[in-house]
């Protein structure tokens, strides 16, 4: 009886450049999805409260809020590029650390990072609130906003799936690059991104849209609510203009932080090493 089997022609070159690969792809994530919020989104944020009433520190002040800002967008989309790299190379269920650590990092970032900076700020007299309910409002909006977050990377991984799978099957429209593509260097790194002949424009560009509305939407519930229950409606055009701030950077930094995942996903992608060839071949039992 005749029986095909199939084997794979390996090189332990190959495989090690695999192994590097792998490595760099978890810690990318581990640092930008979990390690580096728990340092901006933590323990910049209480350096925030604690310059905030000292008008000696006023340029401290505002220096740390831009850079957390910025340092949070930069994290996101970069844990975006790396875990979305690892979907399309390996798959889910090949590489699922990756993705488990990005969905695991919107409770680090939010819950641990934010809210306890927050409870640390409120118990050293930095917050004031007026009753003990209010910290239990303040606890309830940051498991929200941790679980809407986590919501939202599920989704877009399961999107990442999708292409994964459809790239495994062979479907035509979809081709991610190897160490056997052509290399892409300097300023056309940007320009392949977002080439047709890969997916990482559209998936991250997708991606950047679905994170600004959730930026719009966290801001609105978050901070503008918040001031317009305090403070009333704005009366004049000028205290209208004064809620706009907090949503000036979102499309900007989300676009750039677009830019951001494509390349990275591309330059990570060019290191993976060649596919390996399956070979069949006939056995005589």
């Amino acid at each position: 009886m005749k029986r095909t089997t199939r084997f794979i022609l390996r090189s332990k070159e190959a495989e090690l450049k695999d192994a590097a690969l792998r490595k760099k792809l978890t810690l990318t994530v581990l640092f930008s999805a979990v390690i580096i919020p728990l340092i901006n989104d933590g323990v910049l944020y209480t350096l925030i409260e604690y310059t905030n009433s000292d008008i000696a520190l006023f340029t401290l002040n505002a220096v740390l809020r831009y850079a957390v800002v910025l340092l949070r967008f930069l994290c996101t989309f970069v844990s975006f590029g790396a875990a979305g790299c690892g979907v399309l190379l390996y798959g889910y269920k090949n590489f699922k650390a990756v993705p488990l650590t990005v969905i695991s990092g919107s409770f680090v970032r939010y819950i641990i990072a934010q809210f306890g900076s927050w409870i640390f700020c409120y118990e050293h007299g930095l917050i004031n609130t007026q009753t003990a309910s209010d910290v239990v409002a303040v606890g309830f909006g940051y498991v929200f906003t941790s679980t809407f977050d986590a919501v939202k990377n599920v989704v877009l991984l399961v999107i990442c799936c999708r292409l994964s799978a459809a790239i495994a099957g062979g479907d035509p429209r979809f081709t991610v690059p190897r160490e056997d593509a052509e290399k892409v260097r300097g300023v056309n790194n940007l320009k392949a991104a977002f080439s047709g002949s890969y997916p990482f424009g559209r998936m991250f560009i997708f991606a950047a849209g679905v994170q600004a509305l959730f930026e719009i939407i966290v801001n609105f519930v978050s901070v503008t609510m918040m001031q317009l229950a305090t403070d009333g409606l704005p009366g004049t055009f000028s205290e209208l203009l004064s809620l706009l701030p907090g949503y000036a950077l979102i499309i900007p930094l989300c676009a750039l932080g677009a830019a951001v995942s494509a390349v990275l996903c591309l330059r990570f992608c060019l290191t993976a090493p060649a596919k390996k060839r399956n070979i069949r071949s006939r056995l005589r039992i």
